[in-house]
């Protein structure tokens, strides 16, 4: 069956034969993940597809959660990594720009189940590792405003992504709805409003006194 979701081009990285089969591997898994979902990403299916032998699979990962969450991860750090745009509004609108529209291809569903399965019990071992990188999506975004004074010391990265992107994800996956960059617009102003500082108003001039005639 021929792939419904296509893997981006990459330039190849250095590293040999190790890096090659690490590419060839989850560019089978994300492929596979988009045609058919979590049941089709075997062992077997991931082996034929990116054309290794199963023994490697098995000596790499051990079972199969562990071979789908890294190359999901690897997907997620380099399609929707933080960038600095300035100010933590365009990073935040960036980067869940991004996220919708990774969630918006065949891979989204793929994403969902994964996430589902971990919370429903399937292999506890990596549940933690799964959901930890997802934080390191903004805490780059965080530091940085942080340091510009956009944010408080003590905001904590964990709470504004959970709001950010949890907005994303509710509208998306429990509405059904297409989120465009008019909802990420109002997304990013709430976060804003509710934890970035309030620009400091400008100082006015003091009252000229009336002059005595």
């Amino acid at each position: 069956m021929e792939s419904t979701f296509a893997v981006p081009d990459r330039v190849r990285r250095p590293g040999g034969r190790t890096a090659d089969i690490t590419r060839r591997v989850n560019d089978a898994v994300l492929q596979l993940l988009a045609e058919g979902g979590l049941e089709t990403c075997t062992f077997a299916a991931v082996a034929e597809r990116a054309e290794v032998e199963r023994s490697t699979l098995y000596r790499r990962y051990g079972d199969r959660w562990a071979m789908m969450i890294d190359a999901i991860l690897e997907f997620a750090a380099r399609e929707a990594a933080a960038v600095s745009l300035g100010s933590f509004a365009e990073d935040l609108r960036f980067l869940l720009d991004r996220m919708a529209k990774i969630l918006a291809t065949p891979i989204g569903p793929a994403l969902w189940s994964l996430g589902a399965a971990l919370r429903a019990g399937s292999a506890p071992e990596h549940r933690a590792r799964f959901w930890a990188t997802r934080l390191t999506q903004i805490l780059p975004i965080v530091e940085l405003a942080k340091k510009r004074g956009e944010l408080a010391p003590d905001v904590d990265a964990e709470e504004v992504f959970a709001f950010a992107a949890g907005h994303v994800h509710f509208r998306m996956l429990v509405v059904g709805e297409r989120v465009g960059s008019a909802t990420i617009d109002r997304i990013v102003d709430c976060v804003c409003r509710l934890y970035c500082k309030p620009r400091r108003s400008v100082e006015m001039e003091p009252a000229i006194a009336a002059t005595e005639e």
